[in-house]
């Protein structure tokens, strides 16, 4: 295909999976929440954001399909998005049948993992021949997210938190199009709230339209100029570069992933809130903090949070209770690792992602035990006044931002990937 239409098509898609969301999707949601009959408005909006989310699944797995082969494509991918409702509808009816017992709260883990991490020989006669280049989970849009929102719901049901939702209401949370591909994981609590008692100083209207042009600014401007010194924009292109270009590389990808990212959590946050319904926070100034556990504190955390309700706290808890409160402070650290593990796990199937967890695990527990060294050491006075000495906060903060940045080599790249990028750099 010539560069040129290749790039007509990449920007047109793009076009496309931002106004399909968050353009087309919240005119008719806003009109089914505002004029539908009362006893009609959350079958509507289910049926609303349960067609636009077959739209964004559709659009965001066109690119890269032949043209002759669109319609094919489109068929199979409808008949896949069904099998996600049954599969989606199944967990409701776990919901009203099983709740007191673990089932419901592991089936969507349990799916996630059939799906997207056990090897792929099982699916090779699902996805039609001219898809090939499609692993089976690109048609689970969002399926990660979808597993983490839909678990956290069981947790908040089961602590009484908030009630049972009606179908409707179910399916409205599980596929609600702004947050349904790459998040935030918005807890069932703060969704169904703002259903049913609206609260205009959480979503104001003036802010909402503020975020939303933040996220275009980030999301489509300055992203793309970031993904320019990337390591697929910068290294990726075949020839050989200087050493310097690594340093540029791992602070470019850095910079793009935040931009990417967060941009477009603040559309999908924008956009939730022009409709009254409040969606959690994901970022907030995480290069700023001083240590990796103040980072991640601030960074993707929805994640964080989800992973402190659902297994730090449970499993540290329970690892205190099995050794004994003098050994809490290695039950902790345990209990990182195994968090960090997962979340490089749930990050993408491969040893990269394994490894990035790794990493992270290791500089989290290195923090937790220099933070009890200090404290320790020092006492609780002289401690205060380590934290308030701003020479120390700019060293521990930049060692911080690199050792994160380093990290996301192994996101950015696959071990395969690594090799090539490595190979291109000439010898000083």
């Amino acid at each position: 295909m010539p560069a040129g239409l290749t790039h007509f098509l990449s920007n047109s898609l793009l076009l496309v999976t931002l106004t399909v969301p968050f353009l087309f999707f919240p005119l008719a949601a806003w009109v089914v929440l505002r004029w539908s009959p009362a006893r009609l408005r959350m079958p509507a909006f289910a049926a609303v954001n349960l067609v636009f989310a077959l739209a964004v699944c559709l659009s965001r797995g066109t690119y890269g399909v032949r043209l002759h082969d669109v319609k094919q494509y489109f068929l199979f991918s409808s008949i896949m998005f069904v099998v996600y409702i049954l599969l989606v509808s199944v967990q409701y009816v776990l919901l009203e049948k099983k709740l007191g017992s673990w089932f419901p709260l592991v089936f969507p883990l349990l799916i996630l993992a059939l799906i997207k991490y056990v090897p792929g020989s099982w699916t090779q006669g699902f996805v039609p021949a001219p898809f090939s280049n499609k692993v089976f989970a690109d048609f689970f849009l969002g399926l990660s997210y979808m597993a983490f929102r839909l678990t956290y719901m069981v947790h908040e049901i089961r602590n009484g938190i908030v009630p049972l939702p009606s179908f409707a209401e179910y399916l409205s949370f599980a596929f609600f199009v702004p947050t349904l591909s790459i998040g935030p994981i918005n807890p069932y609590s703060a969704f169904h709230n703002s259903l049913v008692a609206p609260d205009r100083t959480i979503t104001p209207i003036g802010r909402s339209w503020g975020r939303i042009l933040i996220g275009l600014t980030k999301y489509v401007f300055l992203g793309n100029l970031a993904n320019q010194l990337t390591y697929d924009g910068l290294l990726a292109d075949g020839l050989p570069h200087h050493w310097i270009d690594f340093p540029i590389a791992v602070a470019g990808y850095c910079a793009y992933l935040y931009l990417n990212f967060s941009g477009f959590c603040d559309i999908a946050i924008g956009v939730s809130g022009l409709l009254g319904i409040h969606v959690h926070e994901n970022f907030d100034r995480p290069f700023s903090k001083r240590n990796l556990q103040e980072f991640w504190a601030h960074w993707h955390m929805t994640l964080t949070n989800y992973m402190r309700d659902m297994v730090f706290v449970p499993l540290s808890k329970s690892l205190v209770r099995r050794f004994g409160p003098a050994s809490a402070p290695h039950c902790i650290a345990a209990a990182i690792v195994i968090v960090f593990v997962l979340m490089g796990i749930w990050h993408g199937a491969g040893w990269n992602f394994v490894i990035y967890g790794l990493w992270h695990a290791v500089g989290v527990v290195v923090v937790h035990y220099y933070t009890l060294f200090l404290k320790k050491r020092l006492g609780k006075v002289r401690y205060a006044k380590y934290r308030e000495n701003r020479i120390i906060y700019h060293i521990a903060n930049a060692v911080t931002l690199a050792y994160f940045a380093l990290g996301l080599i192994l996101v950015a790249n696959s071990m395969r990937g690594l090799k090539m990028i490595f190979a291109a750099f000439q010898p000083m």
